[in-house]
């Protein structure tokens, strides 16, 4: 795939990685243009996976994920003192434990912060989750969804996307996520690629989820059904 198909299909880190390759001097006039464009949204800062195997859990029916189970636990909480107290833990594992417990840690603040309507310091906590651990695609795919809902730029959002599908390539939400950005960047750039691109990507999507799914397959194919008024309204 050329550059121009990588950047078109939201796949951005792969065409800003492309774009540093490129020796040859009739596309190295595009190629500086990718590269100064992406690294004004710090794609060259990325955090990189390693080579450790990382689970990565299907989403469940009701849309939840594991690592979302301790964010219930603690909103159960009733009693300040004792709510006032869990949050002090959670903040001292981000400080003190292993990369593994501080990722989890930073993914549960973003979470509390999520539903405080925090959507900065969500974001915030999100991105030092990948950071700890940047093996885990529902971190990476959280942060982009909570950017593109939340009215971050969609190169910013795209790039976490991009990750969690290279992680999670069966996870249709990451596709969903990553064609509603597609959707998005056809409205605002009047670019058909981004279109076509979205329409491909929904379609994975929908053919990814599995039979329990139904509720996040609904979504995806009300976001098939309604493309048009997406991108004219």
């Amino acid at each position: 795939m050329s550059m121009d198909d990588y950047f078109y299909n939201g796949e951005l880190m792969k065409c800003y990685e492309l774009a540093k390759q490129v020796t040859n001097e009739e596309d190295k006039v595009l190629a500086q243009k990718y590269i100064r464009l992406l690294e004004e949204y710090e794609y060259d800062r990325y955090p990189k996976p390693t080579a450790h195997i990382e689970v990565q859990h299907v989403e469940r029916a009701d849309e939840s994920y594991p690592e979302s189970d301790l964010v219930v636990e603690i909103r159960a909480i009733k009693d300040e003192e004792a709510f006032a107290k869990r949050i002090q833990q959670l903040e001292e594992v981000a400080k003190t434990g292993t990369s593994a417990d501080k990722a989890q840690s930073f993914f549960t603040q973003g979470e509390l912060f999520l539903f405080a309507h925090h959507y900065n310091e969500s974001v915030h906590c999100f991105q030092q989750a990948v950071k700890q651990n940047p093996n885990k695609a529902v971190y990476w795919g959280i942060t982009g969804q909570t950017m593109h809902r939340f009215g971050w730029m969609p190169f910013d959002a795209l790039g976490y996307l991009e990750q969690a599908i290279q992680l999670d390539p069966t996870n249709p939400r990451w596709k969903w996520n990553k064609a509603l950005v597609l959707i998005q960047l056809a409205k605002d750039l009047q670019m058909a690629p981004f279109m076509a691109n979205a329409a491909l990507t929904l379609e994975d999507a929908l053919a990814s989820c599995g039979e329990e799914q139904k509720s996040l397959k609904a979504a995806i194919q009300n976001t098939i059904d309604n493309m048009d008024s997406y991108v004219f309204s």
